[in-house]
């Protein structure tokens, strides 16, 4: 094997542990933590050098000529690429660097009229907006919260009077049952957010959306949002209200 061949195998070994560490306890869909890993959203930037990098790892190591020589030799390129996944690995992507930033998201006012809110909501396929009291997430207006106002006050009409605060009984962020909202650090990683998003989901309950701040504090302004649709599937992190 050529010094070259070698290098790009020692760094193919050490994507390999670093994923299988990363992974490790982790529900997996796939026995190779590197498939694993190119199936998820985190992989995106990536994705191609390292998938060429494992087919030819596996020409390497599980083919050979007549006199026990690898038949593909790595190009510089592709090992210079590898090396790159490996540093990229190793400093993972953060959740903020993909969502949808804070002057970006759809929001509203406490005073806000309700019916443009709805209609922006329907045109958009949104089902919950964060309510803003200044920078900082004062609740959530969703289809549940609508649905629960609905539910209690059958005979009140919304009409193109009704104001969001008819419904601020309903707005809190711990009001929207199963639905529940999250506020994480600027520090969370993609995984990090991408694991909160699939605990929820096996318990049952349902994580509409997770607000990021600086230290994670709700009372902190916000600096972005990520939803379950951005990184488990979908779109997968291209970004989404």
């Amino acid at each position: 094997m050529t010094e070259l061949s070698a290098r790009f195998v020692e760094l193919y070994r050490c994507v390999e542990t670093e994923l299988e560490q990363r992974l490790s306890g982790r529900p997996r869909r796939h026995t190779s933590a590197v498939m694993e890993y190119l199936a998820s959203p985190e992989s995106r930037p990536v994705r191609a050098d390292l998938d060429v990098a494992r087919e030819i790892r596996n020409i390497i190591m599980h083919n050979a000529d007549d006199n026990g020589e690898p038949v593909v030799e790595p190009s510089r390129g592709i090992t210079d690429a590898l090396s790159r996944v490996l540093d990229y690995i190793n400093s993972p992507p953060l959740a903020l660097t993909f969502a949808t930033t804070a002057s970006e998201i759809l929001y509203a006012r406490i005073n806000d009229q309700a019916l443009p809110l709805m209609r922006a909501m329907r045109k958009r396929g949104f089902s919950h907006v964060p309510i803003m009291d200044g920078e900082r997430v004062n609740g959530v207006f969703s289809s549940q919260s609508l649905m629960s106002f609905i539910s209690d006050n059958p005979s009140v009409v919304i009409d193109a009077n009704t104001r969001l605060l008819t419904f601020e009984q309903y707005l809190p962020i711990d009001s929207h049952l199963p639905e529940q909202y999250r506020f994480m650090a600027e520090g969370a990683t993609l995984a990090d957010v991408k694991q909160a998003f699939e605990d929820k989901r096996e318990r049952n309950s349902r994580l509409a959306a997770m607000f990021i701040t600086r230290t994670g504090g709700a009372s902190e302004p916000l600096l972005g949002m990520i939803t379950p649709w951005d990184v488990l599937g979908g779109r997968g992190v291209e970004l989404s209200q």
